[in-house]
Parts: structure tokens; C-alpha cells; sequence
């Protein structure tokens, strides 16, 4: 590249750059697998060094060695990918690839993992995530993924991950660094040579920087070298991490179609301005990485990242003087740390593998040496010299030390450790590092035991502690507080220097077997087995262990990698687990030494109070899950503990005098308390020292005491031996004040598992005051969870306080019951959380604890309690609002900080979201009424500091509490709470934010059914019409209420609820002229679909309202804003929902002019959605008709239709009638014989044919009510037919005498026309009436008890069928020339259709029945044979062949339709129905064919 391109390439060049140079350097990569191994064993090789590093008494949770796990797992999975030819098992293996890997990928990269550093994971799941994409062709990905490593570990990207293409994209970026830095060290090295003023600037130095030049500097010029090194490679990472960005930058923006601001770009800037800019290539003494062993480990970059003054990072470990006594020196020329040439002047220090010294480096090839003598020796730095430096063996000495071929897995005689290709090492590392059998002492010393062999005795010596063993067997029932007490461990009470029971392992031999059998121990934890279960592959794990390796995901066996078929695990494997306990039994300290723990384990430390001894249990931390606006208040707890504490002066109260004689008294009950096997004596023991405690005064002499680990261990015992109340009592009390005073009395407590399961139990079987002890614990939710403390915990809070206690403790059993109570609920989450709750509000804890809410030390936590069931249940907010107080409320929100007034807010924004309006008004009131200040004012200014996510809850509030009363024409409060609203929907950058804000204006609705669901958009579709959504979530409310209660008060609530709507609508639509709307034209543009949903209820719900408000001026703003979006949706939706809302919406507007002749502009592409609606929804056919009476809607663009097929029943006859019900069409043929059709997918499919008339079937009915099917034929019977959805059956055959032409019927009579005049009146029961109105009946249609005949001489005659009375309905224009007759009528919606010859240009007319008048003609002057209507159309057949499209609203003409003649001769249309709810239409001609249309 060249060497400088940042002003001859725009953004789209950088982007082709980057797709072309990465996509090379990745698919050379991929086509190398050779050097992909090598790269992963050398990366390995990095995290096995840092093992070296690494305390080994560490231990690391299996979820920590998981994550190392998934990422070699992915790693073999993305190489499996590679190799594979098959593409189903390429794309799956990259699937379980990208999974594994992006559990690293995520990782928060200033956290360790294992011990290794998160940034070094995170860039190389990211290396391998690139690998990924490009399998799955897509380039832009990869760059991206790669451009992400080197932004997250810049250091390792471009020395060990991809150092060419570092050199490729980011080096011609560093030429001012480069230059900077090579004058730099010109200078420097210019006042090392004598007699440089001789020499040119530009003059090679090269010649004389060799190792006699290192070596005669001065100290400080090797400082200033080390310095500039450090500061330039820092500036190398610095702005590799900001050109990377650059890069993502110009990637993401290349690729997204949205206009985005083209990212500028950075400038390198180096650490100081250089003198002038170097154009010559780069001097060969420039490096731009350190030639840093793959053995080196994490440490010194660690360290270099952590002090800016630290080890330089050209050479780790080079230290400043002032830092380290030992140093380190490699051979820069072979990768390989070297001794020193003086080292033999000094003695080794053999233990330095097991140092936690984080400086030190791998012991592979690699020695520390001491250096006092010389200050040239700490600042040597062999990067400088191109020469070796003469090695040196140290001699073999006698002192004790570890035998280092065992230091690493796999050593070769040399020391040198073989690199690893698996990561799996490090769980292995962890657990299983081989231990020597032989060594006379333990490998696995601390930090604090790295000693020279001069010391080594000495040392040693001191390092001996005597502790007291932290397992103490009891045998005990918690469910019932019977415990036994059993022989006391063999342990010495002496102070100093005396053997425990389990002391440390630093000097003394080990037991004959250093480690417990493979078999024992679980792969994935590296720990004794506890439950053993044994998988179908043969393998065995920890339950919990493959529990949790279950619950990631995985489907298969970790070890074999065979899938697993059950998702059940087996039962315990009890002969391994027996075998387990019989070992245990033979070796005890090794057991409790490998013995499973779920929390982590520390090394072992000391206390500082010099006279004691502490257990050398290992110490357990317990963090706490709990939400954060709990932590703040956890810290004011601890800090009120510790003021407590800090009360007592030691010399304040009594002499030093009464502090021994006390001390003094103690000792024997502190004696017997430890040693005793007599329970009474133990218990009589513990109340003495507690009245010596009381006389003592809390004594900082007598606590330094009282907390030596036996005595603790000694009351732990009492606790879980003694029946006696008030001894338990007396216990936790004194455990709770010498835990004030040290917290490591916790860490005791808490070293053994039963020691918690202890005060579990007494909590449970009524001991209150355990609670304190537990609560000061702080026990992690995990545990808290495991116990079900829930039920004993609201009894706590239940009982009444005992006055007059003697024993004072540091909080109220009460309070602690209800700190404890949050900390469950709020821990875990969203789903435990809502089973807390529901736990809580099922045991009755919501009345207990709001009476508690007059404890001012507890108030915000009941607060949050009750927010958190409120969430979990929201139809417990009517039980809550009913009882509260309040002024407690408020109270806690003007004391309160911003995180106490935050949980204040949420909870009064959800108390008045009630399904009862008046009642939600009264809790406003009370609230506005209600506390020492003025409520509302309070609330403004909190509005106003408050942070982003509590703006919306707190504008909500203060608007309703505004809205009690009418709306005044100006309110301060109004104004900011409606503009905070409208400014939270405008942060498009934060969604959270505004979906908070769109929340709260629904709540702003008022609309919430008892279980406190809202139901705005229900009602909103109700109105629509669409009431299916309503009735499902009102069915509930309905039937937990009775009639009577439900009648009185919906008027009521109706009437309230309606106020409370116009008052809110009012108010947010005027505010700012309507400026809520431009916002929310916002947001419906958003790319999250709930977002757009939420959106739109509350769009349509505004724009609902303006039909209901005087016309301020705002509907015009309404409609710029909204009316395009509505629109949208209603075209691109798939969500019937939606489309209603906005048809509803759209209502509004076209009681609006100028917005009517707007919709107008999209009525060609919105008619046939609308269309399609109006079977849902009534609004449609409202807007319908608005745009029909638009002049600038041209009706001939609202048709389409297109023929969909044709069938051929020649065979039959003529097609003599069609009917359509329900998804099938039935036709009647000449031939006698009926068929029915499956219409459902518009492709007609027969489904049944049957011919049980003799002659042609001339007409079919079936009534409005769908029943039954009525048949007239030639053969002179009408027939009854019942209809099933697969086939029709014959009822009954009534013989009428006459041909029947035409037939209308119900389930009482049957009107038929026959060749006579007038027609005839048939009642089942065999009696023919005649009614003669001495004219020709052709089409005949009943509607109710009428009955209308279109007659020859251009007339339809209505005929009454109860008193079987005819008069005209319509008297036509009679001609002298031609026969004018009505051939066809229809009846729907109240309209009667009718047509027949043209007269004068009309060939039918269209009239009302309900006021007998002529609404519209037909303007043709083809007579109309048959007519068909549906919701939108008229059809009308002539003779011909033609088909005819009206336009039902206005009988207007818009298009015509002809029918195929596939024969050749002159067929005509002879029958014709349409489909009302797919939009079909169907045609039946005289040559036997049926043919279909699709209306759009």
C-alpha cells in the first residue's frame, strides 16, 4: 500500500480496501491450516504461561472454565466447518461455531476469565468470527468482526493475531509516530556514542548500537529509552484502536441505505511534535511489536495497562529499580528468556514457579535472579543488543525446593514446556497440575513462601500456624432444631505456635497420595464428586456441573461430543458415590482440600490482630444480585454498621484494668464454650459471656477476644446443638456484634455450607432474630432462594415486637425480615422475580408490610417490595391503593435521594393505573392533598433534575394530578409534563426512552380492566366495529364481578372514564399546536415493531379524540403529520388490528375537506384493502362512500377483475341458475341434475352431483336463513334439499302440477312462477293459491312477508304474503312498439335491484325499500338479462355475452367484462351470482360452462 493514502482515498475506496485486504488476509488463512494450528498452539501456549503466573492454591468456578471451553469448542467447530465438504454439516457446524464463540466475543474486556484477560478471548473469538463470516460469504461481516479485535486488544492483535494485516491497514496511519519516535531515539542514542557531534543526523546508527553501547549507558538514559519505547508503543495501540474505529465507521455507514454523516478521519498525532517528518521508508530498528514470548504470558501487559509507568511493553521484563528486586532477561534473537551472565555471583531462587508475583514471566526457559549488587543490571534491556549474552548454569543446591520437570504438564529435559493445542488446558491447570509424589514439600506454596534457600529454615519456621478445623461434624435435623452434639475435632486451643487439625500446606509431607483418584474427580469442576451422574455415553459429571452445561444450550456430551437423546439426567451413581465416601473416610484432609464448592475459594490469610489465630478455612465471598436501586441502600446499611462500631472508644468507659479483668472472667466460659461436651455447661457458658459482653460495653479488647475462629466456631456449634430460646438468642446476638465490629467473623460463618443451613433452620422454626444474622451475611440470592424463607419471613413481619428486649441488636429482626424480602425479590430474573411475588401476596405479606411502612428504616424498601408484586400482579394494586398511607410515600420522596424518589415515582404511576376511574381519582387526590410540601411543586422540580428514564413515569404523574380539575387555559405543571412527554418520544437514539414515554401516554388513557391490562386498544377496535379483542378481555372482568354490582357502576365508570379521556386528549393535543403529533409521526417510522404498534394505538387513539373535541386548529397539524403513516400501515400491514385502528382513525379525516381530497390522492391504492375490510369493521364503508363522492376519484381505477377459470358441464345442459353459500357454489343444469362446488380456493372443485329431477332444473333458493336448499323444475315438483358441507340431500317432493320457472320460498310457503299469469302461492301443505295480476311474472325475490315480481309490461308488482294481496310497486313506461318486461331483481341491504328492456336509454333501476322511491338507474341501452350484486358492485348480463360493472354507490358504469365463447357459436349468459366476501363473481351460459372471475 502506500505509504500514505488518508487524503487520495474518499469512504467508498476505504471500504473496498478494507473488503479486498482482509478478505485476502482471511482466505489465506483459511486455505492454511498448518498455520492455523500454529497460530492456535501458540496462542495456547500464551494461556498455559500465564498458568506459571497464576497463585496456585487459585481456584476457578467451572462456569469460568465453560467459557474457555465454548471458545475451543468453537474453535474446532469453525475447523470441522473448514474441512467438511458436505454443505448441511458446514452450515450447521457454523452455527454451533458462532454460538460457542460469541459467548467469549462478549465478554467484558476489563474483567479476567480463569485468570486470563477478557480483551485476549474477546479478540480471538473475534479472529475466528471473521474466519466464520467469510465461510458464509459475507466479507462485510468478517471486516467488521476483525476491525473489533483490534479494538478491543490492539497490543496482541498486531503481535500475535494478525501482525501483516496490522502492518497492511494501520501502519501507513503511524508515519508521524514513526518519525517521532526514530528522532527520539536518535537523540538519545546519539548522547550515548562519544564524539557524536561528528556524526550527521541522518548518519546509520546501527553500526555502533551493540551490546558495549547498552551497557555503558547510564542508568537514567536506559530509563528514558524504556520510557519512549513504552509511551510509543501506546501511541501504536492508542491509535490502532481509533483508526479502527474509523474503519467500522466508514463500513457501517457504506452499508446502510439510510443517509448517515460520513465519519471523519483521525489523524495520528504523536506523543510530541517531531522536529521534521521523516519520507524515507522505515529504519530497520523500528518495531512495532516486542518480540514477546509466546511463554510470557498476560502479566507485564497487565501490568503495563494498569500503571502508566510500569514495565515496558518492548520487554516485559525490564522493570524500574524503585518496583522489583528480581529481573528478568531474554534473548531477543530466539524467543527465549535467558539467565543472566552475572547470575552465577548469586544464589537462585528455586520457588519462584509458585510465585504470585504478577511481573514474573513462565518458567519455561526462563530463571529469576536477584540483583542487589548492581543498578546496570535492572535497567539492562536486551532488546537493545544484537548480541547473545553469555549464559551461565547456577549451581545445584541442597535446600528443599520443587522439582521443576513437574512444574508445567509436559516439560522436555531442558525445562522447556511443549506448547498445547486445546484451551481445555486451562481447565486441566486448574485442577489437575501434577503434583510430585517424592518432593519433600508442597508445590502448590503461595506468594508468601517464595523464599531463597538461605532463608528457607527460617522462613519456614514462621510460615507454621495452628488452626482450628473449619468442617465441624455434627449430626443434626434443621427441620426440627434437634441437634446432638458428637466428639469434638481433635483440636489444640493454644495460641501459638500448636499443630491444628488442618494446617497449611507449606513445609510438612504430604500424605502418601498427593491427589484423589481421576475417577473421583469431575472433568468440567475439577472437584471431588458430590453427585455423580453418569451420562449414556459412559461419562460421569457433577450434577450441577452438566446441569448448567445443559442450560447453555448444549446438546451434547462435553468430553465425547456425542449428541445426548435425553433431556433428563439419570439418577445418582450411588457405587461411585460410596466409593467417594470410603475414600474420603481413609484421607479427610485431602478430601476437604478437592472438595466441591460452588462459590470460589481464596488463599488463606491472616488477621490483623496479632494475638490470634485464624482458621485456615478458605474464605468465601458472597455477592449479592440484587437491583440496583437496592445496592445504594445495602451501602447505607454497612455504613451504619460501621458507625456503630466506631461508637465505642476503648478507653472511654473503663480502665484497661476492667478490660483484663473481664478478659479474665471470660476465659474459663470461652474454655468450656470450646471444649465442653456437656451442652448445659456450653449454654450456661454463652449466657455468662453475654452479660460480660454487656458489662464490657462492646470493648474493642474484648471483641479482639471474643474473635478468635474456635470461639466463633463455638457458638456456631451452640446454635446448632441447643433447644433453649434464649441461648440461641444470646448467640446471634453476639455473633451479630462481633460481626459488626469484623466482617471476617462472616467469613467464618460461611465457610461451612451447615452453618447457613443452621440459621435457615431457626429462622423457619420461629427464631426472628436469626434473621439479623443471616441479613448481615449477606448471603448471595442463589442461597436465599434455595431455602423458601418467604412464608417465615412475613410471619416475622407479622408478629408484634417484643418491648423491653434486653438484648439490643444492631437492627430489628422486623427490618431485617423485610431488607431480606427485597433482596429475594429483587435477585434473579424477570420470571423468579414475578414467582417471589406471587409467593409473597399468596402468604398475605402485602397488609403485613404496608403497615410497616411507619418504620422509617425499612420504607424504601417496602416501597420497592410492593412495586415489584404490583409488576408481578397487577390486580393486587386495588388492595394496596385501599389500605396505604400515603404520606408515607410521599415522605420517603422528599427525603430520598434521586434512586429512593425514582422507585417513589414508578410506584405512585403504577397505583393509580386502577380498572375504576373514580377511584383512581380519589388516589390522585389523596396524593396532590397529601404530605408536609406542596406535592405538585415537588414533582416539577424532580421533573425537571430527574434522569432520562424517570422523566416519563414523573411527567405522567404530574399531568394526572394536574387533570383533576378542568383544564385551565394555561398551567405550568401541564406545560412541562406534556413537553417532557413529547421530548422523550423525539430521543430516537435512546428507545427505551421513548417506548417509556408511549407507555406512559397509554396509561394517560384511563382504560385498564381489573387485572390491570389496558384495554385502550380493544376499545378502540369496539368502535371500529371489530369486537372479538374486547369480549375476550372484558369475559374475564364479567364473570369475577355480579350482574348487579356490574350494572350500577358501569354508568358510572363509563361516564368518569369518558371525562377523563377528553380532558387528556385535550390537553396533549393542544399543546404546542399540536406538536404530540409530529412526534408521533416519528416514531411510527421506527424499525422496532412494538415500538410502531404502541404507536399507532395511541396515533389513532388522538386522532379518535378530535371528532370528539371542538376543532382548535390542531386537526390540520394531525393530518400532515399522521395521515401519510396511516396510510402506510394500512397498504404494508399484515396485522388485521392495525388495519382497523388506522381505518378509524382515518374516519376522522374525512369530515375534513382538504384531508378528504388528500385520502382522495390514494384512493386507487387503498380502495381494495378497504374493501377487503368492510366485512370487519363499519367504519370502511364510511370512507367509501367519502371518496366515491369525490369528484378527483375517478371510479373506473378502483376496478380490476381478472378471469380465474372456467369450467365445462356441457355434458348437463344449459347452466340454468347459480347459487353461492359459504365457500360453495350450486348450480342446476337441463338435465335435472344439481351440483355443488368447493369455492374456497376461487378454483371451482366438485364436490357432490346428484339428478333426482326428471327434467331441467330451472331455478334453486335458499333462504336468508341458509338451512335448506328449494329446487323448481320443469318436471312440475319443487323439492327440499338439506345442505351439509360435502353434500345436499332430498327432504321432500312436493308435486305442484305446473312447471315451475321461477322460485322463491321459506319454511312456510313457496311462491313459483308457471307459464300462466300472475304466480302462485304454495304452503307445503298441498294448497295452491293463485294470484293473478294479469301479467307475466319473470324474476320473482322475497324479502320478510313481502314479495316482489318483476313483470312483463316494465312493472314490479309487490305482493303481500300474509293476506296474499298484490298492488304496483313500480309502473313503467309502456311503448307501443317492443315488449318491455323486468327480467331480473335482486334484493340487498335494503335496496332492490331491477333490470329488463332498455326504455329510453335505462335498462333498470335501482329503489329503496323503505321509501319506494328510485335512487339511481342504469344507463345502457343493452337490456340487462341478469343482475348479480355484491358490498361494492353491480353486475349486470345482457344478451350478448357482456358483462357490465357498476359502481354501487353511485350506479356509475366503470368497466365491462366478456364472457369466453371457446365454441364458436352464440352462447348467452343465463345465470350469475357473486361472492360478497372473496370478491368472486360466477357466470353460467347457455352452452353448459361456468366460468369465474376474481373482482379486485
Amino acid at each position: 500500500m502506500a505509504g500514505n493514502y488518508r487524503f487520495a482515498m474518499d469512504q467508498k475506496d476505504i471500504v473496498r480496501l478494507m473488503i479486498a485486504s482482509v478478505g485476502s488476509f482471511i482466505q489465506d488463512r483459511l486455505i492454511n491450516q498448518e498455520e492455523r494450528t500454529q497460530h492456535k498452539e501458540q496462542c495456547a501456549e500464551r494461556l498455559a504461561a500465564e498458568d506459571g503466573s497464576n497463585d496456585k492454591d487459585s481456584e476457578f468456578r467451572y462456569s469460568d472454565q465453560a467459557v474457555l471451553a465454548n471458545l475451543d469448542w468453537g474453535i474446532e467447530a469453525l475447523e470441522e466447518a473448514i474441512n467438511t465438504s458436505n454443505m448441511e454439516t458446514k452450515l450447521a457446524r457454523l452455527d454451533y461455531a458462532e454460538k460457542m464463540l460469541q459467548v467469549c466475543a462478549m465478554l467484558d474486556s476489563d474483567q479476567q476469565t480463569a485468570g486470563v484477560p477478557n480483551f485476549y478471548l474477546s479478540a480471538w473469538a473475534h479472529l475466528n468470527l471473521s474466519y466464520l463470516w467469510k465461510l458464509r460469504n459475507n466479507v462485510h461481516n468478517s471486516v467488521l468482526h476483525v476491525l473489533e479485535m483490534f479494538s478491543i486488544d490492539p497490543f496482541f492483535s498486531r503481535i500475535d493475531f494478525a501482525p501483516e494485516l496490522w502492518k497492511e491497514l494501520f501502519l501507513p496511519q503511524m508515519s508521524s509516530i514513526v518519525g517521532w519516535y526514530s528522532e527520539a531515539r536518535h537523540r538519545l542514542v546519539m548522547e550515548a556514542i562519544p564524539d557524536s557531534s561528528d556524526l550527521s543526523f541522518t548518519a546509520d546508527l546501527d553500526q555502533f548500537f551493540n551490546e558495549s553501547l547498552i551497557f555503558s549507558m547510564r542508568p537514567e538514559q536506559v530509563e528514558k529509552l524504556q520510557q519512549l519505547e513504552q509511551l510509543y508503543g501506546d501511541s501504536l495501540d492508542e491509535n490502532t484502536r481509533m483508526f479502527a474505529k474509523y474503519y467500522k465507521d466508514c463500513m457501517n455507514s457504506d452499508s446502510n441505505t439510510r443517509p448517515k454523516v460520513i465519519p471523519m478521519l483521525p489523524i495520528a498525532e504523536p506523543p510530541a511534535t517531531p522536529l521534521h517528518e521523516f519520507s524515507r521508508s522505515i529504519p530497520d530498528y523500528v518495531k512495532f511489536g516486542p518480540v514477546l514470548p509466546k511463554s510470557a504470558g498476560f502479566s507485564a501487559v497487565l501490568k503495563s495497562k494498569s500503571n502508566m509507568r510500569g514495565p515496558n511493553r518492548m520487554n516485559v521484563t525490564s522493570m524500574p529499580s524503585q518496583d522489583l528486586d528480581e529481573s528478568l532477561v531474554w534473548d531477543p534473537q530466539g524467543d527465549m528468556l535467558e539467565e543472566n551472565e552475572y547470575e552465577s555471583d548469586y544464589e537462585p531462587v528455586d520457588d519462584y514457579i509458585n510465585s504470585g508475583n504478577p511481573n514474573s514471566a513462565s518458567p519455561s526457559g526462563a530463571k529469576m535472579i536477584k540483583d542487589e549488587e548492581s543498578e546496570l543490571k535492572e535497567h539492562v534491556n536486551p532488546i537493545f543488543s544484537p548480541i547473545d549474552s553469555p549464559k551461565t548454569r547456577s549451581p545445584k543446591i541442597s535446600s528443599p525446593k520443587p522439582d521443576l520437570q513437574n512444574l508445567s504438564p509436559k516439560t522436555d529435559v531442558h525445562g522447556r514446556k511443549e506448547p498445547k493445542s486445546l484451551l481445555r488446558l486451562l481447565s486441566s491447570r486448574i485442577s489437575h497440575s501434577p503434583v510430585p509424589t517424592s518432593s519433600p514439600s508442597s508445590p502448590q506454596l503461595s506468594k508468601d513462601y517464595s523464599i531463597s534457600s538461605a532463608d528457607s529454615d527460617g522462613e519456614l519456621e514462621k510460615q507454621k500456624s495452628s488452626t482450628r478445623n473449619s468442617s465441624r461434624p455434627r449430626s443434626m435435623s434443621y427441620e426440627n432444631v434437634n441437634i446432638v452434639l458428637l466428639e469434638n475435632s481433635p483440636c489444640n486451643e493454644s495460641d501459638e505456635g500448636s499443630q491444628s487439625c488442618n494446617s497449611l500446606p507449606c513445609s510438612e509431607k504430604m500424605t502418601s497420595r498427593s491427589r484423589p483418584p481421576k475417577d473421583f474427580v469431575c472433568p468440567i469442576t475439577g472437584q471431588i464428586f458430590n453427585d455423580p451422574v453418569t451420562l449414556e455415553t459412559g461419562q460421569t459429571y457433577e450434577r450441577k456441573a452438566i446441569q448448567e452445561w445443559l442450560k447453555r444450550g448444549n446438546t451434547t456430551c462435553p468430553i465425547t461430543r456425542q449428541p445426548l437423546c435425553s433431556n433428563s439426567l439419570p439418577k445418582t451413581n450411588y457405587v461411585l458415590k460410596r466409593l467417594i465416601t470410603s475414600w474420603k473416610e481413609q484421607y479427610p484432609d485431602l478430601a476437604q482440600e478437592f472438595s466441591y464448592s460452588e462459590t470460589p475459594k481464596h488463599s488463606f490469610g491472616s488477621s490483623p490482630l496479632k494475638d490470634m489465630t485464624l482458621a485456615s478455612s478458605p474464605s468465601r465471598t458472597f455477592n449479592f444480585h440484587i437491583h440496583n436501586n437496592t445496592n445504594d441502600h445495602i451501602n447505607e446499611r454497612r455504613k451504619r454498621f460501621t458507625q456503630a462500631a466506631k461508637s465505642t472508644s476503648p478507653t472511654s468507659v473503663i480502665s484497661q484494668a476492667s478490660v483484663e479483668t473481664i478478659i479474665n472472667g471470660l476465659k474459663p466460659y470461652v474454655t468450656c464454650l470450646c471444649t465442653s461436651e456437656n451442652l448445659q455447661e456450653c449454654e450456661t457458658a454463652v449466657l455468662a459471656i453475654a452479660r460480660l459482653w454487656k458489662e464490657s460495653k462492646g470493648d474493642p479488647g474484648v471483641h479482639a477476644y471474643l474473635l478468635k475462629p474456635t470461639i466463633i466456631n463455638g457458638f456456631a456449634e451452640i446454635l446448632s446443638a441447643s433447644l433453649s430460646r434464649e441461648v440461641l438468642r444470646t448467640s446471634v446476638y453476639i455473633l451479630s456484634e462481633l460481626m459488626v465490629a469484623d466482617e471476617s467473623v462472616g467469613d467464618i460463618l460461611t465457610s461451612v455450607d451447615s452453618d447457613f443451613d443452621c440459621l435457615a433452620a431457626l429462622l423457619k422454626n420461629g427464631l426472628g432474630e436469626a434473621a439479623v444474622l443471616i441479613y448481615q451475611l449477606r448471603p448471595a440470592f442463589a442461597q436465599l432462594s434455595a431455602h423458601e424463607f418467604i412464608p417465615s419471613l412475613v410471619q416475622l413481619v407479622l408478629n408484634k415486637t417484643e418491648e423491653f428486649d434486653e438484648l439490643q441488636f444492631v437492627m430489628e429482626p422486623k427490618d431485617a425480615a423485610i431488607e431480606m424480602l427485597e433482596q429475594i425479590l429483587m435477585g434473579g430474573d424477570k420470571k423468579s422475580r414475578s414467582i417471589t411475588a406471587l409467593s409473597l401476596i399468596s402468604t398475605n405479606g402485602i397488609p403485613a408490610l404496608i403497615k410497616c411502612l411507619d418504620r422509617v428504616e425499612v420504607r424504601r424498601s417496602i416501597v420497592s417490595i410492593l412495586l415489584c408484586c404490583m409488576h408481578a400482579d397487577k390486580s393486587c394494586k386495588s388492595l394496596i391503593a385501599k389500605r396505604i398511607e400515603l404520606s408515607h410515600v410521599l415522605d420517603l420522596f422528599h427525603d430520598g435521594n434521586d434512586s429512593v424518589r425514582g422507585i417513589c415515582i414508578n410506584f405512585l404511576s403504577e397505583l393509580v393505573l386502577l380498572n375504576r376511574r373514580t377511584f383512581s381519582n380519589q388516589i390522585l387526590q389523596v396524593i396532590r392533598d397529601e404530605g408536609a410540601f406542596s406535592t405538585m411543586h415537588t414533582f416539577l422540580v424532580y421533573l425537571q433534575m430527574a434522569p432520562m428514564e424517570q422523566q416519563p413515569a414523573t411527567a405522567s404523574v404530574l399531568l394526572q394530578l394536574d387533570l383533576l380539575v378542568e383544564p385551565r387555559k394555561m398551567s405550568m405543571y401541564r406545560e412541562e409534563a406534556v413537553e417532557a412527554l413529547i421530548e422523550a418520544l423525539r430521543r430516537k437514539d435512546f428507545p427505551n426512552s421513548q417506548m417509556m414515554a408511549l407507555d406512559a401516554l397509554l396509561s394517560l388513557t384511563g382504560r385498564f380492566t381489573f387485572s390491570g391490562k389496558s384495554y385502550t386498544e380493544a376499545l378502540l377496535l369496539k368502535i371500529a366495529g371489530f369486537d372479538q379483542p374486547y369480549n375476550a378481555l372484558m369475559k374475564p372482568e364479567r364473570l369475577s364481578k355480579p350482574e348487579s354490582e356490574m350494572v350500577e357502576s358501569m354508568e358510572e365508570e363509563e361516564q368518569a372514564a369518558c371525562s377523563w379521556e377528553k380532558r387528556v386528549a385535550f390537553v396533549l393535543c393542544n399543546h404546542e399546536k399540536g406538536s404530540i403529533f409530529k412526534a408521533l409521526e416519528e416514531c411510527l417510522k421506527s424499525n422496532s415493531l412494538e415500538m410502531a404498534k404502541s404507536c399507532l394505538v395511541i396515533a389513532a387513539w388522538l386522532t379518535h379524540m378530535l371528532s370528539t373535541l371542538p376543532d382548535t386548529g390542531v386537526r390540520g397539524t394531525a393530518r400532515r403529520s399522521l395521515l401519510d403513516e396511516f396510510i402506510n400501515v394500512l397498504q404494508s400491514s399484515r396485522n388485521l388490528e392495525e388495519k382497523i385502528l388506522t381505518a378509524l382513525a382515518l374516519k376522522t379525516f374525512i369530515s375534513d375537506p382538504v384531508a378528504l381530497e388528500e385520502l382522495g390522492k390514494y384512493a386507487k391504492c387503498i380502495y381494495g384493502t378497504l374493501r377487503k375490510l368492510k366485512k370487519y369493521t363499519a367504519v370502511v364503508t364510511d370512507i367509501q362512500k367519502a371518496l366515491m363522492n369525490l369528484s378527483s376519484v375517478n371510479a373506473t381505477e378502483l376496478w380490476h377483475c381478472t378471469e380465474v377459470t372456467e369450467l365445462d358441464s356441457s355434458t348437463n345442459g344449459e347452466v340454468l341458475s347459480l347459487i353461492h353459500l359459504e365457500g360453495r357454489v350450486l348450480s342446476s343444469h337441463s338435465d335435472g341434475t344439481i351440483k355443488m362446488w368447493d369455492s374456497g380456493k376461487r378454483v371451482l372443485r366438485l364436490i357432490k352431483e346428484v339428478r333426482e329431477h326428471t327434467k331441467a332444473v330451472t331455478c334453486l333458493y335458499v333462504p336468508s336463513s341458509g338451512d335448506k336448499l328449494y329446487s323448481g323444475s320443469l318436471d312440475k315438483t319443487i323439492r327440499v334439499w338439506s345442505i351439509k358441507p360435502e353434500e345436499i340431500h332430498c327432504l321432500q317432493v312436493h308435486n305442484v302440477k305446473e312447471a315451475v320457472h321461477e322460485l322463491a320460498a321459506n319454511a312456510e310457503i313457496a311462491c313459483f312462477v308457471s307459464p300462466a299469469t300472475g304466480v302462485k302461492v304454495y304452503n307445503w301443505s298441498g294448497a295452491i293459491k293463485h294470484i293473478n295480476f294479469n301479467k307475466h311474472v319473470k324474476s320473482l325475490v322475497m324479502t320478510g312477508d313481502k314479495l316482489y315480481c318483476g313483470c312483463s309490461g316494465y312493472s314490479i308488482q309487490e305482493v303481500d304474503l300474509g293476506n296474499l294481496t298484490s298492488n304496483t310497486f313500480y309502473a313503467g313506461t309502456k311503448k307501443l312498439l317492443g315488449k318491455q318486461t323486468i327480467h331480473s331483481l335482486h334484493m340487498h341491504n335494503g335496496l332492490l335491484f331491477a333490470g329488463g328492456s332498455s326504455v329510453d336509454g335505462t335498462a333498470g333501476k335501482v329503489f329503496s325499500i323503505s321509501s319506494k322511491t328510485a335512487v339511481g338507474s342504469f344507463t345502457t341501452g343493452i337490456d340487462i338479462q341478469h343482475l348479480a350484486v355484491n358490498s361494492d358492485f353491480i353486475f349486470t348480463a345482457t344478451k350478448c355475452g357482456t358483462i357490465e360493472v357498476w359502481l354501487k354507490e353511485r350506479v356509475t358504469r366503470v368497466a365491462s367484462v366478456k364472457a369466453n365463447n371457446s365454441g364458436g357459436g352464440h352462447a348467452k349468459i343465463t345465470c350469475m351470482v357473486a361472492d360478497n366476501d372473496v370478491g368472486m363473481l360466477y357466470a353460467g351460459s347457455s352452452d353448459g360452462k361456468i366460468q369465474a372471475w376474481a373482482l379486485e
